[in-house]
């Protein structure tokens, strides 16, 4: 059974984004869009796998930068737990990063397509003390929407498609079984802008 370090890794996950959102402004100092370039805000998050019982309500939180009206880019980092029938739990914590083109941009309501890949670490629960951690990648895409409230504030929401690498585990036989975690999510945000 391998160990690993949790609450190191995930440390190390907040740290990394605090770093990368940190030098955004540095980055786009000299001009006066930067001010407003930046949002950062809480969503929530409806994941559902395709082998899971159901999908799951799950917290996490996201970052915007816009380079251009056309343009922008998107961070997140949410936390999912899904049960395989009684005896397998899966717990994700995907770090995402997303392009995001905008339709319309300018608008109060802009839709855009989103497109992006993703680091995924899996924790596995399983019968009979099964336990088993890893660290995959996949890539996802989908359509989303802002809606403008006023100067510093939008909301937002996304769908988008997850295509992952089968999750390993073992069932009531005590046999090996792979899970697919790969489906849809569908996202909702407030956003502050910077």
């Amino acid at each position: 059974m391998k160990t690993n370090n949790y609450s190191g890794k995930v440390k190390g996950c907040i740290a990394a984004a605090a770093l990368l959102l940190g030098l955004q402004p540095a980055a786009f100092a000299e001009t006066a869009e930067a001010k407003k370039a930046l949002s950062v805000g809480p969503r929530a998050s409806y994941c559902t796998p395709k082998d899971a019982d159901s999908g799951q309500w799950a917290p996490g939180v996201q970052a915007r930068v816009h380079l251009t009206p056309d343009l922008g880019l998107e961070a997140s980092i949410d936390y999912l737990k899904n049960d395989f029938g009684p005896l397998t739990t899966v717990k994700t914590i995907p770090l995402q990063g997303s392009l995001l083109a905008y339709i319309n941009p300018g608008e109060i309501v802009k839709p855009f397509v989103l497109g992006g890949v993703g680091w995924y670490y899996t924790m596995v629960d399983g019968p009979f003390g099964y336990s088993n951690s890893a660290s995959r990648f996949g890539l996802h895409a989908g359509l989303g929407l802002e809606i403008i409230m006023n100067k510093s504030l939008f909301l937002s929401g996304t769908y988008r498609h997850v295509w992952l690498k089968d999750v390993a585990s073992k069932d009531a036989s005590s046999l090996s079984r792979t899970y697919n975690d790969s489906g849809s999510m569908i996202t909702f945000a407030l956003n502050f802008v910077f």
